[in-house]
């Protein structure tokens, strides 16, 4: 299984007499044609192309020093990215393989989680069943070593790379003594391991935005670097996402990113026609009934929302468990926790704390019924500043309580001396000049209080 194909050998490690001379700062110039090339269909930079490759073939191919490799591995590398740029846009900010999407920003998850896990798995029972099925499926690549590197058997041939047989190969995870590789559908090996998180927007593609189904609930699958991006909650923005291609029902809200979609989110209302800008205004968009659905929901009918939205499932452990849905709530800020407190239950080792009211709240229940708490999470503290407010001029005060908020989250209910009350995890949190009390000091925004 390890054996290389004859004609695929080289001289014993000698230097490759072909290896072209050129400047270590410059791009040879069959790359910067393709550099250009791709620019020119994209319409992002050159630099951003060069970005994105540079960032490509770090993970791909484990090069992290592009000048010490042959003008034709390059040339190759290249090619076969920017080839599939065309259908996956992996280059990042251009029309080709995404869409505009235009709206709002409401909020993130507080878990990251490895998008590549799955596949993993699924290798590691192949690799287990059958190692020869599963190579000539290109389900995996096998790891072996020549000439002092780690070269990989795949479906498609030998891949030679550069990484030291002294070191564990950079995109390998290992099943017993043998270190493998997940392979693309294009057949280049890729990392095992894939960190994203899920932000939450809502909005739609630019058309259907204006024609038809306007904003929907979308779940924004930001990886890597991206997974840690901050934003600005309720704030008019427009992004450049792919469109979702499972057949997965559970996963048709998920929307793609590109390598260096940060670059390619703008915020600002231009894309929207000026005589309907007015109801971009969040506490208009998030409340509107015939926009949102379902999803905004009255803090006085919170536990009808639990029975009607909860859904059920089943975990890896085979156990059942249950979730609420996501909603929208107005109220007004009663208490809240800015310092956070520890938490081992979050990633970020702490969480945070706001309680809302509202009149029909206060007139329907009584005591800690009558209002409703907020769990915030590290994750939407560190990245969306949901105890913040921007003023006319963009500089971000600090609210206090009596502020008239909107929360996106998902609704639970805990169970606490034979009382059932609803609670949010917090997604985000978003109020406006107009509807914020700013903070000015006093009031207790510490931990005990929610004890």
């Amino acid at each position: 299984m390890n054996e290389r194909n004859e004609d695929m050998t080289n001289d014993g490690g000698n230097v490759n007499p072909f290896k072209a001379s050129r400047k270590q700062e410059d791009w040879p110039e069959e790359v910067m044609i393709r550099f250009k090339m791709s620019a020119e269909r994209t319409g992002e930079s050159v630099d951003k192309v060069a970005e994105a490759f540079v960032k490509h073939i770090a993970e791909q191919w484990g090069c992290d020093d592009w000048k010490a490799e042959d003008e034709d591995v390059l040339v190759d590398w290249a090619e076969g990215m920017l080839i599939e740029d065309r259908s996956s846009n992996m280059s990042g900010g251009g029309a080709s393989g995404t869409v505009q999407f235009v709206g709002h920003w409401v909020g993130v998850e507080d878990k990251t989680a490895d998008r590549n896990g799955w596949s993993v798995r699924n290798a590691t029972q192949k690799w287990s069943e059958n190692q020869n099925e599963a190579i000539s499926d290109g389900v995996v690549g096998h790891y072996f070593k020549e000439d002092g590197v780690w070269a990989i058997n795949t479906a498609n041939g030998v891949i030679v790379t550069t990484d030291s047989i002294e070191e564990k190969p950079s995109l390998a995870f290992r099943v017993g003594d043998d270190y493998l590789c997940l392979i693309s559908r294009q057949g280049r090996p890729y990392p095992a391991e894939r960190i994203g998180r899920y932000y939450r927007f809502l909005g739609n593609e630019k058309n259907a935005f204006f024609t038809g189904e306007g904003a929907k609930p979308w779940r924004i699958d930001l990886t890597d670097d991206n997974r840690n991006l901050e934003i600005d909650i309720g704030r008019p923005v427009s992004i450049q996402v792919r469109l979702p291609t499972t057949q997965n029902e559970a996963f048709q809200d998920v929307l793609g990113t590109n390598y260096n979609f940060s670059d390619t989110m703008v915020y600002g209302d231009d894309w929207c026609p000026e005589h309907l800008r007015a109801l971009l205004d969040p506490f208009k968009m998030w409340t509107d009934s015939d926009t949102v659905g379902d999803l905004a929901v009255g803090l006085h009918n919170l536990e009808d929302a639990f029975a009607s939205g909860k859904r059920t499932f089943t975990g890896r452990d085979g156990q059942q468990g249950v979730v609420g849905p996501d909603v929208i709530v107005r109220g007004t800020v009663t208490r809240m926790n800015t310092e956070g407190r520890e938490s081992e239950w979050d990633e970020t080792g702490r969480n945070f704390s706001l309680s809302i009211t509202s009149l029909h709240l206060q007139n329907k229940e009584e005591g800690r019924r009558a209002e409703v708490v907020g769990w915030v999470s590290g994750a939407c503290n560190d990245l969306t500043h949901p105890f913040q407010f921007r003023d006319v001029d963009g500089e971000l005060w600090g609210y206090g309580q009596r502020s008239s908020v909107l929360v996106y989250g998902r609704l639970k209910l805990k169970v606490q001396d034979g009382e059932t009350s609803p609670q949010l995890s917090v997604f985000g949190v978003y109020t406006d000049p107009k509807k914020a009390w700013r903070q000015a000091g006093g009031g207790d925004t510490g931990a005990a209080q929610f004890d």
